[in-house]
């Protein structure tokens, strides 16, 4: 049966794999969703994972880097494209940035307000884009130089005033209003000026002050909301600051203290617990510190918080205790004024009657029960209350039975003539008269309502109107009696806060100022009034407080973009479209850079100037095959918005491959003033904080890493940095520079990453890809632009051809349609019988009479004859791409005349590298070490030069068991090598050597070394460790010679470089640097010398011991090693304990074998005292002679004649007594020839 069921043609297979395909459309047929038809079922597995690699690849990627076509991401281009559906071109006013972000968030971007805010403000920014895309306002306005501040410390001081104040270090703090509305305080930053010649209006305030500022600065409401300074309207509530001193009302134990008005809460706060509070958060100290808040200058009203600290109770107690005794004891005038007082006081009848009758009472209430007085008077006061509650119909009952009863008894003259006096004597005993009060604010309100000010004259001219038949309190008896002279008072009491009388603008110009307030950004004006702060380095403003608008250059991305010329997708929800790219005339991504970073890649791509990207991309066109070496002579690299240099060593990299790392740098420049250079920085590089990179500068400053800095002032105004950097007297601006290079953000470098995407696709590009991409992109942006304006004007010429056939025939045409019997019938009978097309036929019907004229006739013959002409043209253009290139040539050179411009960013071919030696000046300076191991430098030309036998300057003012025992001379550049006596090499930067005055004592070796248990033999100052040798020479006579190089590697712990005897028998006494046949000397104490050639000497391990260099006799032992010139024409200097020295020629010491007695150096003495040192000098050298009593000589050699060597010699340094010579070091020649000049300069 299976084989009678196997169909006849063999195809079994095919058969049942089509019956397995009918069942799976059944299947596919019943999982439709919903009662659909034709949505087929899926995995819901393979769905999700392939929807959500879709959705994540277009977050990480589409959202996050740039497009190559238009040089934007998503949001910068949605917020365009929003902005010009809104209509805002560069024409139009501009719209608040709420507004912006809100339409493109509800159409384009479902997500937070953030992201497209900080890049709407990015695309504003002129230090952020080369060329910004979007033209913002409403953060700059600012005050006239005259405009006064209220600070903390109960001054008004002007911006001017401020300046100066900011500029001499000192700090100023002001009042400003946080978020909620309550009053603190904030410190003053950077008063300035921010613009020139600013358009300026006025703001007449209803106490009478005028405040001239810029029109759109904003000014802080009541209801804490802002509103720029032209958009204030009369009786707008503006957020009020309000001073006064505190009384007894307040607080018993706090009178006269400076309290301010909180107008949210209708309260008075005490300024200096805002200033503790402002301390507490800046952690100046902490509410453990103590509870007693302190004025530093015991002056109440001075509430800076630097004038505020805490204390505890009993500290605080002390101090004014000490403080009045002291008065007391030591200030006559003190004494004085308290016996005035005390004299005044009880001078006034109504004091003894009041201290009687405390007195009184006091007694009183010591024969009474207490607690008997304490729950009676409790026990009535609710029994009281209670029944007037619950009775309050009897207020009204006995109140009009009590004015019946006075009405009467007022009748009476006698009743009158009674009370009037008791009325007049309690008046007089109350601290306020209410009544008094009353109608004194009653004017004063007339007043505020008439916009006129709070003063004498108005007020007696307006009393007189409100109460024609009487009068109120006076104005000087009800200023100083209700309200302490203060006129602010009146306005907290009537209005609480200040009202606008009227805004107008002025038709003048003048130089504007504003300052920085952190976090709230706001200030208060001795207008009584708070305003808004401009911004540096901080924050935008709200979007609800700023405003934007297109700017011209960025139109050029939006032109053409209705005519069909890029791609539009359906938008997040469906409702509309966006563009998938923006049609991009300008070529943006080379023009404004870049950035993004994605998952795994990032796009950093700088800007570049535009004129020389247009003439690339025309080279491009006319040259296809050009080279990027050729196209980067045009593009000669970055031009960013703030100017600078950039190096080009990274530049051609960066242009082949599309990375590369660019040095970029701010620019500097010098000025002096008063004999002294000043470092201004002019501008500073791109995405660097210049509020941060003033900061840094003053921390470094302070932490002594820029030595020579002894000022420094932000003068920078909006749009132009300028800061300057002011340097101590003779102090050389190179290596400040320099260390501002290199420790600062004024050098930085911009890793370059010239990443887009390329049809959807992320790709590093060269600049001759982007260059191409843009070409071509402009290639498909023409041909649609030409294609949807084809056919618009051969839809346009069909019906100019139709209206023409109507003219002609009217008469027919006229005719004919009035026998039609509707106008379907008319519109069929024309296309059939004056074969027209439909659309034509319409266009003849909907014709209006005045277009039968001649003259409608002759202009549609001039409109035929021009859209041939176009319909030509555009059909030739779209049938030949070299038309269509030219046409991109000739837009890019329009855009090149229209916005291009000259570079602000400088090209250098390269940036020298800072090494370590170019952040040290260098000069030459002596590095002395001492007897018991302080070390320290000073500047060589400290040291006068003395005559032969002069006894010196104090060199170091050591104790007296301490001496110098080793110096040397050397440039601050070089390395200092400290070989100890136990074998060990130390490496030291002479500039690291800690400075000291020529008397000082210095720094401790074990402070600057890491060396312990050691001591040191030699001091060597080298340069380089390129070649030569070292040779040693130890107490014992070995010697040893180490390659150089050996030592080239430092080590914190040092390096061990001669193998002692571990018994410490031997030491090492002195090491030269010597070369290749140079010949080397050794001396010893008791005057024996002995030379020989170094070549004797093998080169030898650090692990070694050495050879034997000399033989010693009983006692004798090696005191120095001096390393021979190899023409031989030297003489040698041999200086003795006692001061005796000589001078011989070499030629005098005959060369001997190493390991030889040698020959007789000096007769040693008791006069002379055993040998310290012998060198090899000249007569242009100069020898420094230190004695073991701190004393320093400088001797030249010129002044010392040579003479035999077997001699005792002459008096070189004349000594103390008790005193004796250290050690001996010769100073170059070239540094003596710049001593005398120094000496010579003094003495003119």
């Amino acid at each position: 049966m299976i084989s009678d069921n196997k169909p006849e043609n063999g195809n079994g297979e095919d058969a049942a794999e089509e019956k397995l395909e009918k069942i799976e459309e059944v299947r596919r047929s019943k999982a439709q969703i919903g009662d659909e038809k034709g949505v087929a079922g899926v995995e819901i597995v393979e769905e999700m994972e392939q929807s959500f690699i879709d959705y994540a690849m277009s977050v990480i990627v589409d959202r996050a880097l740039p497009a190559v076509e238009d040089g934007l991401k998503p949001v910068h281009r949605r917020l365009l494209y929003a902005m010009h559906m809104l209509g805002l071109d560069s024409s139009k006013a501009t719209m608040k940035c709420a507004r912006i972000v809100g339409e493109a968030m509800g159409k384009f971007h479902p997500h937070g307000n953030l992201a497209l805010y900080d890049a709407l403000v990015r695309m504003a920014q002129d230090f952020s884009l080369r060329y910004p895309l979007v033209h913002g306002q409403g953060n700059f306005g600012c005050f006239t130089a005259d405009t006064k501040v209220k600070l903390t410390d109960g001054r008004n001081l002007t911006f001017l005033e401020l300046i100066d104040e900011w500029n001499n270090g000192k700090k100023n703090y002001t009042f400003t209003a946080e978020d909620d509305g309550r009053i603190g305080i904030a410190e003053i930053k950077h008063p300035r000026k921010t613009k020139e010649n600013a358009e300026l209006v006025l703001v007449k305030l209803d106490n009478g002050e005028e405040i001239k500022c810029t029109p759109n600065h904003l000014f802080l409401l009541k209801n804490l909301s802002y509103a720029e300074a032209k958009d204030l309207k009369a009786g707008d509530s503006l957020m009020p600051v309000y001073l006064r001193k505190s009384t007894k009302n307040d607080d018993h134990y706090a009178i006269d203290y400076g309290m301010v008005y909180q107008p949210i809460s209708d309260t008075w706060s005490y300024v200096h617990h805002l200033a503790d509070k402002f301390n507490l958060d800046e952690g100046v100290y902490t509410i453990k510190t103590g509870r007693v808040r302190h004025h530093k200058d015991f002056n109440k009203l001075n509430n800076n918080p630097d004038n505020i600290l805490r204390m505890q109770w009993k500290d605080h107690w002390k101090l004014h205790a000490l403080l009045a005794s002291h008065k007391h004891a030591t200030d006559e005038s003190y004494r004085n004024k308290l016996a005035e007082g005390r004299k005044v006081f009880w001078s006034k009848q109504e004091n003894i009657d009041k201290t009687s009758k405390r007195l009184f009472q006091r007694n009183l209430a010591n024969w009474q029960n207490p607690d008997y007085r304490k729950k009676m008077s409790q026990f009535l006061s609710a029994v009281n209350l209670k029944y007037w509650k619950e009775h309050s119909e009897l207020k009204e009952r006995y109140g009009k039975m009590a004015s019946a009863t006075l009405k009467r008894l007022w009748k009476d003259p006698q009743y009158r003539k009674l009370f009037n006096e008791k009325i007049v004597a309690t008046n007089k005993k109350r601290t306020t008269n209410l009544t008094g009060k009353r109608k004194f604010l009653n004017v004063c309100r007339e007043l505020f309502v008439r916009h006129l000010n709070l003063n004498k004259e108005n007020f007696d001219k307006t009393n007189r109107e409100v109460y024609v038949y009487g009068k109120s309190t006076s104005w000087d008896l009800g200023i100083h009696k209700y309200f302490a002279g203060n006129t602010e008072l009146i306005s907290a009491e009537i209005n609480g806060n200040h009202k606008v009388v009227f805004v107008k603008p002025l038709f003048e110009r003048q130089d504007v100022y504003d300052l920085t307030v952190d976090k709230t950004h706001n200030f208060a004006l001795a207008a009584g009034i708070f305003v808004h702060n401009s911004l540096d380095g901080d924050s935008p403003a709200a979007d609800r407080y700023t405003e934007a608008k297109l700017s011209k250059i960025a139109q050029e991305l939006l032109a053409d973009i209705d005519k069909e010329t890029v791609k539009m997708l359906p938008n997040y929800d469906n409702s509309t479209e966006e563009p998938a790219t923006l049609p991009a005339a300008l070529p943006n991504l080379l023009m404004n850079g870049a950035t993004g970073i994605a998952v795994g890649m990032a796009t950093n791509m700088p800007p570049h100037n535009l004129t020389e990207v247009c003439d690339a991309i025309i080279a491009c066109i006319n040259k296809p095959g050009i080279s990027i070496d050729e196209l980067s002579e045009i593009v000669t690299g970055p031009d960013f918005p703030t100017g600078g240099t950039v190096s080009g060593e990274g530049i051609k990299e960066m242009y082949r491959t599309g990375k590369g790392k660019l040095i970029i740098r701010g620019a500097v420049k010098q000025e002096e003033h008063k004999g002294r250079t000043h470092i201004v920085i002019t501008e500073i590089p791109y995405m660097v904080n210049k509020a941060d990179l003033v900061t840094s500068i003053a921390k470094l400053a302070t932490e002594k890493k820029l030595p020579d800095v002894s000022d420094l002032r932000d003068e920078s105004s909006k749009g132009k940095v300028r800061i300057v950097i002011e340097l101590k007297k003779d102090a050389g601006p190179k290596f400040t520079i320099n260390k501002l290079y290199t420790l600062t953000r004024l050098q930085d470098s911009f890793d370059a990453n010239m990443l887009a995407l390329t049809e959807g696709k992320p790709r590093v590009l060269n600049l001759k890809e982007i260059v191409e991409a843009y070409v071509n992109y402009r290639k498909r942006i023409v041909i649609n632009r030409s294609t949807f304006e084809l056919k618009k004007a051969e839809d346009r010429l069909e019906i100019v051809v139709g209206l023409l056939i109507a003219l002609k025939k009217i008469d027919e045409i006229v005719e004919f349609i009035k026998k039609s019997a509707n106008a379907q019938d008319a519109h069929d009978g024309l296309m059939k019988k004056f074969d027209l097309t439909t659309r034509q036929a319409k266009a003849v019907l909907e014709i209006k009479l005045q277009q039968l004229t001649k003259l409608e006739d002759s202009k549609l013959k001039e409109e035929e004859k021009e859209l041939k002409e176009t319909i030509a043209h555009l059909k030739k253009l779209l049938g030949n791409v070299e038309e269509i290139l030219s046409l991109i040539k000739k837009e890019v050179q329009e855009l090149k005349k229209k916005y291009g411009d000259e570079r602000r960013t400088q090209v250098l071919k390269r940036v020298a590298e800072i090494s370590e030696k170019d952040l040290i000046e260098k000069k030459d300076v002596v590095i002395m070490l001492s007897e018991t191991s302080y070390i320290k430098r000073v500047d060589v030309k400290t040291y006068r030069e003395q005559k032969r036998g002069g006894q010196g300057v104090t060199g170091s003012d050591l104790k007296e068991e301490d001496f110098v025992r080793l110096m040397v001379t050397c440039s601050t550049h070089d390395y200092l090598l400290f070989f100890t006596t136990r074998g060990r090499v130390f490496w030291l930067k002479a500039n690291d050597v800690p400075v000291a005055e020529r008397q000082g004592r210095g720094k401790a070796l074990a402070n600057v070394l890491d060396m312990r248990d050691e001591k040191i033999a030699y001091l060597m100052a080298l340069k380089d460790f390129e070649k030569d040798y070292l040779m040693f020479a130890t107490k014992l006579g070995i010697v040893k010679k180490l390659p150089l190089k050996d030592v080239s590697k430092p080590r914190n712990a040092g390096v061990r470089v001669i193998n002692l005897p571990a018994d410490n028998s031997d030491v090492v006494i002195d090491v030269r640097r010597v070369e290749d046949g140079q010949e080397v000397m050794l001396c010893t104490s008791k005057g024996q010398a002995i030379r020989f050639n170094a070549d004797e000497v093998r080169p030898m391990g650090r692990a070694s011991y050495g050879v034997k260099g000399a033989e010693l006799g009983k006692g004798d032992e090696i005191v120095s090693m001096e390393s021979l010139p190899k023409d031989g024409k030297t003489t040698m200097l041999t200086i003795a304990e006692k001061g005796f020295g000589k001078r011989s020629d070499l030629e005098e010491y005959r060369k001997t074998s190493r390991g030889a007695k040698g020959v007789i150096n000096l007769a040693v003495s008791d006069k002379t005292g055993r040998v310290v040192s012998s060198l090899s000098v000249n007569n242009k050298d100069s020898i420094i002679a230190t004695t073991v009593k701190g004393m320093v000589i400088r001797v030249s050699m010129k002044d010392l004649r040579v003479m035999g060597r077997a001699t005792q010699g002459v008096h070189v340094v004349r000594l103390k007594e008790g005193d004796r010579v250290a050690d001996v070091v010769k100073v170059p020649e070239a540094e003596v020839e710049q001593v005398i000049e120094k000496v010579e300069e003094k003495k003119e």
